[in-house]
């Protein structure tokens, strides 16, 4: 008869096959939108009981009708880019104008409200870790009000946005065209794994723009050119948005397309991975970073801190145009 041993001696094994079957891209237009009582329209994108094995994570995409708010709810923390649209975000009675391009910063637990006061439908993405604080005991959602139309005199009486900042001193937002591409301000430092790892880089909701460290973060957009590739590494979990374009990822030797909307999934296994833009356009992608990952990092680094892949001279694999294009397959 086995014991509880037995059973953990296997489980590095079970682990890795869970890994390997795995899914890896979220398709935006095979996902189907629902209605909440905090989202006119939203889908769920990534999370584990959607087929991805991740470390906690979850990817929401939310679209707020035109003339619409979304619910009034508090959470765990929140890091939200906003695809289009413009309009404002109350964060605990503080107002934060936001247009595509921004990144609005919630705070653990605080109440938070989106208002659509433009002309088109706004859509977002939302990051956040509620399977992790499901896992250890301490996810909860309260719901304050639910989605509906906006009220023009309450819109009225909600006052004008005075900072950037929340009272703590942490950033609370960024604009993209705010946004520095001094690679001095990348998340890891300047370690070879990340040195060169794309051709521009806009860093969004880091600490060196004002941010504090937080459980989930939209740190950056990176660009890819026409027909070149990422530099080739490896690290734990990683959860990269498509903005613009389309292309596909490397893994274990596979290739995963994606294109606009999709949501690229790349497990905690240290696997080494690359993208392509293969394409005549250039790729935009969104990063979003889970501290989980950060978080084993430092209790492992000779482990699980990222690392750059070398040919076979002993030269770094870094962004660049790729070699031979060949046509697209599939």
């Amino acid at each position: 008869m086995g014991t509880f041993y037995d059973d953990w001696l296997a489980t590095g094994d079970q682990l890795d096959q869970e890994l390997r079957r795995t899914m890896f891209v979220a398709r935006d237009r095979d996902i189907p939108w629902v209605k909440t009582r905090q989202d006119a329209k939203c889908k769920l994108m990534i999370s584990n009981e959607i087929g991805y094995t991740t470390m906690g994570s979850n990817v929401l995409k939310g679209e707020i009708p035109v003339g619409w708010h979304t619910g009034k709810h508090a959470h765990g923390e929140e890091s939200i880019y906003f695809l289009s649209g413009e309009g404002f975000t109350v964060v605990e009675s503080q107002r934060f104008n936001w247009h595509a391009g921004t990144v609005v910063q919630i705070p653990y637990r605080a109440a938070h409200q989106h208002f659509n006061t433009g002309n088109e439908p706004a859509q977002y993405l939302s990051g956040m870790i509620f399977d992790l604080e499901k896992f250890v005991r301490l996810a909860a959602i309260v719901q304050y009000e639910d989605c509906g139309p906006n009220d023009e005199a309450a819109l009225a009486a909600i006052p004008a946005e005075e900072s950037e900042y929340y009272p703590s001193g942490d950033r609370a937002k960024i604009h993209i065209e705010d946004a520095p591409t001094d690679p001095g301000l990348n998340y890891q430092g300047k370690i070879a794994a990340v040195t060169n790892q794309h051709d521009t880089c806009w860093y969004l909701a880091v600490p060196g723009n004002g941010f504090r460290n937080a459980s989930v973060l939209v740190t950056q957009v990176w660009e890819e050119r026409p027909y070149h590739h990422s530099g080739r590494h490896k690290h734990l979990e990683a959860v990269v948005y498509a903005l613009e374009g389309e292309g596909y990822s490397e893994m274990l030797g596979e290739k995963h397309y994606w294109e606009a909307g999709d949501v690229l999934y790349v497990p905690p296994s240290m696997w080494e991975h690359e993208h392509y833009n293969d394409n005549p356009k250039p790729v935009r992608q969104i990063r979003i970073q889970f501290g989980i990952r950060f978080w084993f990092t430092g209790i492992w680094p000779q482990g699980y801190t990222s690392q750059r892949i070398y040919d076979e001279q002993g030269r770094p694999i870094e962004s660049g145009a790729i070699e031979r294009h060949r046509e697209r397959e599939g």
